[in-house]
């Protein structure tokens, strides 16, 4: 368990350094979010967090673990995100829409590689047990974790509108993560469950309200693929029915968030894609509360969706 402790908070000190750096880098170009009349801030915010917490993490995995497939994708999987994010970024700084389709075919290009390199949907078990595998055909197995990669950087990407929000469900949704990964004796999925959590908690030291540093569409992609990932990861192992419901409800905030901000698009004729203020969040700064209530209102539910997770996962044992 020191080790986890050393590991995190290697990359927490990595990431708080590195953010000086991106934020300063970020000035000079001008890679800022503006305010509008649909942001909550009102001055610009350089949007470089994400290549902090993306070069902080990586670090980490290069400096103490041996290459493996898992690496190889937050590594190569996550700089092509990382890569489309800053251009979206950079075109949001000029005010201008970076085409949707465009990150579409990066995100699921990072989702191919992972399929590449060995970390997919192979099949499925029964419900409760680990007998009886139905196995994917490769078309099914592909689209799968297609869909699954792809879900998870949009989740994060979606929720991230508010200081410390996405960043906060992280660190809870990891932690959830690291603990199941324990009890199952999945030292690799807890490895990159820390290494989230110190990332993600070095950066909230600068991102929660009043936010000095933005992740932009290139951290939260990055960090909504981590997440996809690692959980793929550690679901595959087990593949039953139950460990999916398991990893969803731990992830239960952005999960649901997305669900209903999808559906009341759908409802209003307007593409997915395309931001408005129907987030849980922007619901909650309606009801009157302020950016911080609104923030720990959605952590306690967050926690919330964690422990529903862990105690399914410990029933189901």
């Amino acid at each position: 368990m020191i080790s986890y402790v050393v590991v995190s908070l290697f990359t927490f000190i990595a990431v708080y350094l590195l953010i000086p750096v991106t934020k300063r880098w970020a000035e000079r170009l001008g890679v800022v979010d503006r305010p509008n009349s649909r942001k909550i801030h009102s001055r610009p915010i350089p949007l470089s967090g994400g290549l902090a917490i993306y070069l902080g993490t990586n670090v980490t995995l290069f400096l103490f673990f041996d290459i493996t497939p898992l690496h190889i994708a937050l590594s190569w999987g996550g700089f092509i995100l990382l890569l489309i994010g800053l251009v979206d970024d950079w075109y949001k700084s000029k005010g201008q829409d970076f085409p949707a389709w465009a990150k579409l075919i990066g995100q699921v290009a990072s989702a191919a590689l992972v399929y590449m390199i060995g970390i997919r949907f192979f099949g499925i078990r029964q419900f409760w047990t680990e007998e009886g595998l139905y196995l994917f055909p490769n078309w099914l197995a592909f689209i799968a974790t297609v869909i699954w990669i792809v879900a998870f950087v949009n989740m994060i990407n979606f929720l991230d509108g508010m200081d410390g929000l996405a960043g906060g469900i992280t660190v809870i949704s990891s932690l959830t993560l690291f603990t199941i990964a324990i009890l199952r004796q999945q030292a690799d999925v807890a490895v990159l469950a820390v290494i989230l959590i110190g990332g993600s908690l070095a950066f909230l030291r600068h991102n929660f309200h009043p936010a000095t540093i933005f992740l932009g569409d290139a951290g939260s992609m990055f960090l909504g693929y981590a997440i996809g990932v690692t959980s793929l990861y550690g679901a595959m192992k087990s593949a039953t029915a139950v460990t999916f419901l398991v990893t969803i409800l731990a992830f239960g905030v952005p999960f649901f968030d997305t669900i209903q901000v999808v559906f009341a698009r759908l409802r209003a004729g307007i593409p997915i894609y395309h931001a408005d203020k129907r987030h849980v969040h922007h619901r909650l700064l309606k009801t009157g509360l302020t950016q911080t209530q609104a923030v720990l209102v959605i952590y306690a539910i967050g926690i919330g969706f964690s422990i529903l997770s862990l105690a399914l996962y410990l029933f189901s044992s």
